[in-house]
Parts: C-alpha cells; sequence; structure tokens
C-alpha cells in the first residue's frame, strides 16, 4: 500500500422461534477437493446426508424446521472461509455442530445468562434484524446482543421470543452482558508495540469472536486509558482483530491502511473499514480506509 503524506482514509463528519446461528468453529488445515464444490453444496449434501429438511430464502439463507422451530441459518462467513481456504471439513464440524438435540429447546436463562454477550456487527447482515435484539452504533455497526453455545462454537442472537420464553425484560439481557463483557474485558491483556515512537496496543483474550465487541464495554476506558489516555481511536476491521491509537495521534492511522485493508478482505468475519473514535459519548466513525486492487 501507497503511504500518502496525509492519512489514508477519507474524514466524514415468525414461528415459534427464528434462530441466526454464526459458526465459530476453528479452521483446521486444508482439504481441497479436485473439482472444488461449493460452500452451499457441501453443505446441503451434508444435511441431506442426516435427513434434515431446508428450504432455501431468496437472500441465500438457509430455514431449517426443528420440531416448532425454524432455524435460520447463514453461511455468510462460511462462505468467505471456503473461499480462502478451501477446507471442506470445516462445513462438515459446522453441521455436526447444528444438529436437532441443539435446538430441541431454548435453554433457560439460568442456564444461558453466563453465556449472554454482546457482538458488533455490520449492519447490513444478510440475515437482517427483524426481532433482534440490538442498538445501532452508528450507520453501519450494530451491537447485537447474544448467547454462546456452552463449548464456544456458537453464537446465537437474541430475539424478543426468547425473552417471552425466558421471563425477563430486555434491560435484564442488556444488564447481564455488560456485566459479562465487563468480565472479558477485565482478564484482557494488552500487548503494546512501540512503532516509531508511537504506542500500538492489541488487544489479548481468550474471547476471541468478542475482541472486536470490547469497544462497546463501558470498561474499555479503564483497559486502555492508563497509557493511551481517553478517548481514542480504534480499528475492528474484523471479530478479531484490534487495534488502539491515541486520540492526538491520528496521522499515524495512515500507516495502519495496507493492514486493515488485508485483515478486513481475508477474514470469515469483516466488520468494518472505517476509524472509530471511542469515548464516553460513545462510538463515532470518523473515517474510513480505502479499497485498494
Amino acid at each position: 500500500m501507497l503511504i500518502m503524506p496525509k492519512p489514508s482514509y477519507s474524514p466524514r463528519s415468525t414461528v415459534y422461534q427464528t434462530l441466526v446461528i454464526l459458526c465459530l468453529l476453528p479452521i483446521l488445515g486444508c482439504s481441497t477437493e479436485p473439482q472444488m464444490r461449493t460452500a452451499d453444496e457441501i453443505y446441503c449434501s451434508e444435511l441431506d446426508k442426516r435427513g434434515i429438511g431446508y428450504s432455501v430464502t431468496p437472500e441465500g439463507l438457509y430455514e431449517i424446521q426443528i420440531n416448532d422451530q425454524t432455524v435460520t441459518v447463514s453461511l455468510e462467513n462460511i462462505r468467505r472461509n471456503y473461499d480462502r481456504d478451501g477446507d471442506a471439513d470445516a462445513i462438515v464440524r459446522f453441521v455436526e455442530n447444528v444438529d436437532t438435540d441443539f435446538f430441541a429447546e431454548i435453554p433457560s436463562w439460568d442456564d444461558v445468562q453466563s453465556y449472554v454477550r454482546y457482538s458488533l456487527e455490520t449492519s447490513d447482515y444478510e440475515t437482517g434484524f427483524d426481532d433482534v435484539l440490538f442498538t445501532a452504533i452508528t450507520d453501519q455497526l450494530n451491537q447485537v446482543f447474544v448467547f454462546t453455545s456452552t463449548d464456544g462454537t456458537q453464537i446465537t442472537w437474541i430475539n424478543e421470543s426468547m425473552l417471552d420464553d425466558w421471563d425477563v425484560t430486555r434491560k435484564q439481557v442488556v444488564e447481564r452482558a455488560e456485566e459479562n463483557m465487563a468480565a472479558i474485558v477485565a482478564e484482557t491483556k494488552i500487548e503494546v508495540e512501540d512503532i516509531a515512537v508511537n504506542k500500538l496496543r492489541m488487544i489479548s483474550t481468550e474471547e476471541t469472536p468478542f475482541k472486536a465487541s470490547l469497544i462497546l464495554s463501558p470498561a474499555f476506558r479503564d483497559l486502555v486509558s492508563p497509557t493511551h489516555g481517553w478517548p481514542v481511536c480504534a480499528v475492528v476491521p474484523c471479530r478479531d482483530f484490534v487495534y488502539v491509537i491515541r486520540n492526538d495521534n491520528r496521522d499515524f492511522l495512515a500507516r495502519l491502511g495496507g493492514v486493515v485493508i488485508k485483515e478486513y478482505r481475508n477474514s470469515g468475519h469483516p466488520i468494518t473499514k472505517d476509524v472509530l473514535q471511542v469515548s464516553d459519548e460513545g462510538i463515532t466513525a470518523i473515517g474510513t480506509y480505502p479499497e485498494f486492487e
């Protein structure tokens, strides 16, 4: 990427239940086939093998009827990972985890509350956000309230119907998510890299799928302010990648353009090319990195 003399970013002022399931299975190895099938072909083949009925929506989502539930499955990140790695086994592992036992019933609130989180998601997600518990963060980003499976391999978006089943309010879900995310922030480590007298902070956490989402937590200020002051700038090109920069050092953002675009393009879970300012007033997009061929 060409380094510009000024920052290379552009400033700018229902059936019973419908579940959205996101795959978080690790990509292990690479097993390509002589005549490579598409991710959708492999997915459908695996469903057929297991006798699981499904239909495909005009948007390319899979609706799987399990008992009295309609499970809506997005393959968006699966397709990206498969196009990048050609790992058909990752799709097989995903189908193995999306089975009828998992969706036999929604976990009780007592069982699920420890796994409630929120996730930073792009606002143009192909499933849409009807009936989903979320808060708009910017024009392009949403804070989606979710819970994970006990083994952490799946994320389920929380919808209004679940609140009725759990007999809890939106406020209770939000408060529990904040509590759990604050606990994750408390366990998060900071790695500082000095580049030309600039301190670049990288976040390290075992809760990798929620690394970018930590910028939404009020506890994030306590994590970064001792060395970077407050407010700060951040780039979160994908779910598991965060750089934090001092707010008074925005010129340094120009150096990160190539890395941000690479991570955004290659990730199975891209979020944004925007530069974000994180402050007590919330999160604001203050610029974006351009795409380069």
